[in-house]
């Protein structure tokens, strides 16, 4: 008996590996050394999910790793429905900045404009967009369970919620302004938000709304952790979640790979720029755009991920080099592998493996960073507070929340950027295209 279960269990262990390697050798164009990195992470226990390559000529790398149904033994596929967690967002920002290029909407308006029962008279559409709206968080309602976008802002109504600061002043990262533009936008054209997301998105069909109901979403991926002893345990999707525009979007790696892809061809070209904008900030440039992106300077290059439970995934496109890089994952990443194995994706694509194998072999700090003043090589300059366990980052003029996510580790939503310290007092700042080391300035 115990060999037969040894031999089942070997089994089942090879099978997703056996699934993704089923179409042979490396193909012409895949990213060289890409599948052996991620099948020695899935071996492991470091990686389970999907990773899908697309460029102008088609795509170039679509494999799955690991389990998307570890209870059940189902393995990973490229077309493995996930929980989108944040990506919705950037696809909301594309329909309301599409709206507002067509004339449909006014960026500059009071949200009460479209929204009449909105609470705060004086903030403006595009303060949602820059999450500068100051709503609460998704801490100060009892449950989001079988809430909808309606529903959630009536609560803020309901209870008379001011602004957490003047709207237009200051960043906090907000879900629920996201759940408020998908209503805006249903309000201006009458149209429901899926419809809106194809048609002017440019969403691929397939991805739709995840149901209400886990009981009914198959056969999607299920976010997991492993425990102490090795054994699974869920780290899943929330059961009952009816709001949208922020999140809660079913969708897969090639379906996110393919709406990269779309970034620059004609099908997204009259939003792009602006979409790839910075958003300003009392004046200030956000680290965020006006397309709910993490951009570079010259907008070429853009990133954004989503983060929930179990879920890590990215999605970055590159419209200099057509280049478009979706991973998706279920297995609860490592605070270190978060950041590292995306910077290695890029460096896989681009076709440059030493730096790939590089960026999955360096460590992450796990010191936390002192408190105070640093200054970067490029003379920039930013200031870490003393607050604990949350601290806050203040960067050209705009302060951001760093959360603990690690021995001595932070991320920084709104920079998409991993804190550390080191023993001789410097900070390290590691981002999609950041690897900086700032001293402290006494």
């Amino acid at each position: 008996m115990r060999a037969c279960l040894a031999l089942l269990t070997a089994v089942l262990w090879a099978a997703p590996g056996a699934a993704a390697c089923a179409d042979g050798e490396r193909g012409a164009g895949e990213p060289a050394e890409l599948h052996d990195a991620l099948t020695r992470l899935e071996a492991a226990g470091e990686f389970s999910g999907a990773v899908v390559i697309q460029d102008a000529s088609g795509t170039r790398f679509a494999r799955g790793y690991g389990w998307a149904d570890p209870f059940e033994g189902r393995p990973f596929a490229p077309d493995t429905p996930v929980d989108s967690a944040s990506l919705a967002k950037p696809v909301t920002a594309a329909i309301v900045l599409s709206l507002a290029a067509e004339g449909r909407l006014d960026l500059d308006a009071p949200v009460v404009r479209y929204l009449p029962r909105y609470p705060h008279a004086d903030t403006r559409v595009r303060e949602l967009l820059a999450h500068s709206a100051g709503l609460p968080g998704d801490g100060a309602f009892d449950t989001l369970a079988g809430k909808d976008n309606r529903a959630l802002l009536d609560e803020v109504v309901l209870r008379g919620v001011p602004p957490a600061f003047t709207p237009g002043s200051g960043f906090a990262y907000c879900n629920l302004c996201y759940s408020t533009l998908a209503l805006l936008a249903e309000q201006v054209t009458s149209a429901p938000y899926l419809q809106l997301a194809r048609q002017r998105a440019a969403l691929p069909p397939g991805v739709t709304l995840r149901p209400a109901r886990l009981a009914d979403w198959q056969p999607r991926a299920i976010g997991y952790r492993r425990t102490a002893d090795g054994a699974y345990a869920r780290a899943d999707s929330d059961e009952d979640e009816r709001f949208y525009g922020s999140a809660n979007l079913s969708v897969s790696a090639s379906q996110l790979a393919a709406w990269g892809a779309s970034w620059w061809t004609p099908a997204l070209a009259y939003v792009r720029d602006r979409a790839s904008t910075a958003a300003t900030i009392s004046g200030s440039a956000s680290g965020l755009s006006w397309g709910n992106w993490y951009c570079t300077a010259d907008g070429v290059r853009c990133h954004y991920g989503g983060h929930h439970a179990g879920f890590r995934h990215l999605l970055s496109w590159d419209g200099r080099r057509k280049l478009s890089v979706a991973m998706v994952s279920n297995n609860t990443l490592s605070p270190r592998l978060q950041a590292r194995l995306q910077r290695a994706l890029l460096a896989f694509a681009a076709d440059d493996a030493s730096t790939g194998h590089r960026e999955l072999a360096l460590p992450l700090g796990e010191t936390a960073p002192l408190p105070g003043s640093y200054r970067f090589p490029d003379g920039e300059a930013i200031t870490l507070d003393a607050g604990a366990p949350l601290q806050a980052v203040v960067r050209g003029g705009l302060r951001y929340t760093a959360y603990p996510v690690g021995a001595g580790l932070r991320y920084v939503p709104g920079l998409d950027v991993y804190l550390s310290g080191a023993d001789d007092g410097s900070l390290h700042w590691l981002g999609l295209h950041e690897d900086l080391h700032g001293m402290r300035m006494e």
